[in-house]
């Protein structure tokens, strides 16, 4: 029997010949594309708005927030300080030791508003990799609980325990009892009777009445809220937004509102 002669290469069919052609067009235009999408993702669209009474800074809107009302509780109206713009505002904005070259941030946060939950840990990073001075304000928006939550961060801060307790406050599903207090103090070092003693300290009331002044002089009615260089907004913002937004303003930090000296 004679062998069986191969069998030709198949011809491909119209239909092959234009899935092929589309392919090819796909792929060009993905290519160009891809380019402008990377580009966009490199490089964020910000709509900047100036704030009428604030000269210097800038607004921007932000993602979703919590909204309250600020909780002044033990301080007398009289007492409450007024800021107005300049030195002053930027001494209690950004009050957190930099180094020349340092972007100050300043950070409004509530321990019960759950998208500070998320955007804390962002800046703990930042802050441990970038050039950045952030400042964290008390922003008690959403209750009593807050409030006394917000009262412990700033008594622990005397102990130089703020940053622990800042992370254990914001992951926390329970209230801040004094017993649960008692219990992260004791767990981070600090002394548990001075600490509750000193949540009622008058210069803890005075803090909470400096946050809240200053964010009503930015309108924040919500949080999170952040002021970055000279860029004010309030709710979320992703990892790769907000280090476009400090590249921004350090490369503009000579004509910064507040100085970036130390």
């Amino acid at each position: 029997m004679k062998p069986r002669p191969p069998e030709p290469d198949p011809v491909p069919d119209r239909r092959s010949f234009l899935m092929t052609g589309v392919t090819i067009l796909a792929m060009a235009g993905l290519g160009i594309s891809s380019w402008r999408f990377i580009d966009k993702l490199r490089t964020p669209d910000f709509d900047f708005k100036p704030y009428p009474d604030l000269p210097g800074f800038r607004q921007l809107e932000g993602g979703p927030v919590s909204r309250g009302v600020p909780a002044l509780v033990g301080l007398d109206p009289s007492e409450r300080p007024q800021i107005v713009s300049g030195e002053a505002l930027c001494a209690a904005l950004f009050s957190a030791p930099r180094q020349t070259g340092d972007l100050p941030i300043a950070y409004f946060s509530d321990y019960r508003c759950s998208i500070c939950r998320q955007v804390s840990p962002r800046l703990h990073a930042l802050q441990d990799s970038a050039p950045v001075a952030i400042t964290w304000h008390e922003l008690p928006l959403l209750g009593a609980a807050s409030l006394r939550a917000a009262r412990a961060a700033l008594a622990a801060r005397k102990q130089g325990a703020y940053d622990a307790f800042h992370n254990r406050l914001m992951d926390s599903p329970f209230l801040p009892n004094n017993a649960y207090l008692r219990a992260v103090a004791g767990e981070e070092g600090a002394n548990p009777d001075q600490l509750i003693a000193d949540m009622e300290d008058l210069a803890v009331t005075r803090q909470l009445g400096m946050t809240a002044a200053l964010a009503s002089r930015f309108g924040f009615f919500g949080t999170p809220a952040l002021v970055v260089g000279r860029t004010a907004f309030m709710g979320d913002i992703g990892q790769r937004q907000l280090k476009a937004l400090i590249e921004l303003e350090q490369q503009n930090a000579a004509t910064l509102p507040c100085p970036v000296t130390g």
